[in-house]
């Protein structure tokens, strides 16, 4: 048996509730003097019984008159129109309660919120904040979740002085675990080094070094300030300082090396320390499982000339992980030896089988690509992006 329309549970459930609404003055009235339901309630069911849901809900909603009991009945209403895509909808419904006289405050409020969650959903932050900074004043019941929306606004619109001291705010007011701490401060740094990157793309270097030392102060958890701070110090004509800051930020996270390692070469090559930079690229991927990393290594040997040391290294990948990125580095490392057309097919196979894999995948929400990010594009969570094990 599969489970019923949500859809369709909703619709009877609102057919139910307008048919308890409209009859509930009988109990007082003798039969003759019962007014008679809406003609929208009739529609309604009428619009159910063919089967046009849609219909149907509209109608049902518009026979169901706006008052206390009705209220949850409305925001649900609504709420399942804002998720259907139907926004313009769901804010009337919405603005349509926040105009009742005849309702309590407390729900006033609470169609406040989700006119405003409404707005976010249409992509009119302006109004959204506006709702949401007056909620603020307004409920103390909706206090904690107006913050987190607003909190979501100001990210949406990168004004992330904002975003910060509403996030200290929520930290300082409310009782929260070590973990749920940690998290918060550790987005602060986010949003600080959102700030650096802004500053450093405008030209603004003192900012931006401003504003990574402010990072360091919330959360020491996250490479983010220091890659940024090597970037500093690479527009400051400091390359020496630049590779020495991506350095320790790889020792501190080798999850990480990968994406600093490009800009740690174009460092290195400038002060002439490529071998400094394959010495410790020896030492991270020998602490390492990562296969990532081994690849990253035998390409380095075979780009420094040591091509002895990655056939090694490569022949002992291929025996433990084998892996499609190790299989096209072994045919590159032994094509002389096995220079053959079907051996040259088999390399540009696992040449480009291994280049169409996605690099990266979110471990939240499962977005994936081929570019890092700090935040998932798909999720918005901070630092989620891995790295796909090539198979």
């Amino acid at each position: 048996m599969t489970d019923p329309n949500p859809l369709l549970l909703l619709l009877l459930f609102l057919a139910v509730a307008a048919g308890w609404v409209l009859g509930r003055g009988g109990n007082s009235r003798d039969v003759a003097e019962q007014e008679a339901p809406p003609a929208q309630y009739y529609l309604g069911l009428n619009f159910l019984l063919d089967g046009e849901q849609e219909s149907a809900l509209k109608a049902f909603s518009e026979a169901l008159a706006v008052n206390a009991d009705t209220f949850e009945t409305h925001i649900t209403f609504g709420n399942l129109l804002r998720k259907r895509g139907e926004v313009d909808n769901a804010i009337k419904i919405h603005q349509s309660l926040l105009s009742r006289e005849n309702l309590p405050d407390i729900q006033k409020h609470q169609a406040h919120l989700e006119l405003a969650r409404d707005f976010i959903a249409a992509g009119l932050m302006d109004r959204a904040e506006q709702l949401l900074e007056d909620l603020q004043e307004l409920s103390t019941e909706h206090k904690q979740e107006s913050r987190i929306l607003l909190i979501d606004v100001f990210e949406a619109q990168r004004d992330w002085a904002k975003a910060k001291q509403l996030l200290r705010e929520k930290i300082s007011a409310e009782t929260l675990s070590v973990e749920k701490q940690a998290k918060l401060e550790k987005t602060g740094a986010h949003y600080c080094c959102e700030e650096a990157e802004d500053a450093l793309a405008g030209g603004d270097l003192e900012l931006a070094d401003t504003l990574v030392k402010e990072a360091y102060s919330w959360s020491d958890d996250t490479i983010w300030p220091s890659v940024i701070a090597a970037a500093i110090e690479g527009k400051r004509g400091q390359p020496r300082a630049a590779l020495d800051r991506l350095l320790a930020a790889a020792a501190q996270d080798p999850s990480f090396v990968i994406e600093l390692w490009p800009d740690a070469t174009s460092y290195a090559d400038e002060i002439d320390a490529q071998p400094e930079l394959l010495l410790f690229l020896r030492g991270i991927a020998g602490n390492s499982r990562d296969p990532a990393l081994r690849v990253l290594l035998i390409d380095e040997l075979i780009a420094s000339g040591d091509i002895e040391l990655a056939s090694e290294l490569v022949t002992e990948g291929v025996e433990e992980t084998p892996s499609t990125p190790l299989l096209s580095r072994y045919a590159a490392i032994h094509e002389e030896k096995f220079a053959t057309a079907e051996w040259r097919l088999v390399s540009q196979a696992a040449t480009a089988v291994s280049v169409k894999q996605s690099a990266y995948r979110c471990g939240v929400c499962g977005f994936h690509g081929p570019s890092f990010y700090w935040r998932c594009p798909g999720c918005k969570e901070w630092e989620t992006l891995d790295r796909v094990k090539k198979r």
